[in-house]
């Protein structure tokens, strides 16, 4: 699996400065069950996007939906246990 790291720490980033770090944090963590079906739907439409920074993006995303130890990554991150520099 790729390393999609600096990716993540981005949107944590960016969440953080809108302040909306609970709602992604509640997103990944709430609809778990559905993370797996979302992230191929995902997979599905990525081919129809011609952006490349999108389809990265993306595949970071499935990444995070797809991995139990990605998510917890990116929700240590959310939650303020993780490492942002700003």
């Amino acid at each position: 699996m790729e390393n999609y790291h600096h990716i993540w720490l981005k949107w944590a980033k960016i969440l953080h400065r809108w302040g909306a770090e609970r709602l992604g944090y509640l997103f990944l963590s709430e609809f778990c069950g559905l993370n797996i079906l979302l992230a191929q739907g995902i997979y599905l439409i990525e081919p129809l996007i011609p952006i490349p920074q999108v389809g990265e993006n993306l595949r970071a995303l499935c990444a995070l939906m797809e991995d139990d130890s990605s998510r917890d990554y990116f929700l240590d991150l959310l939650s303020g246990q993780g490492r942002i520099v700003a």
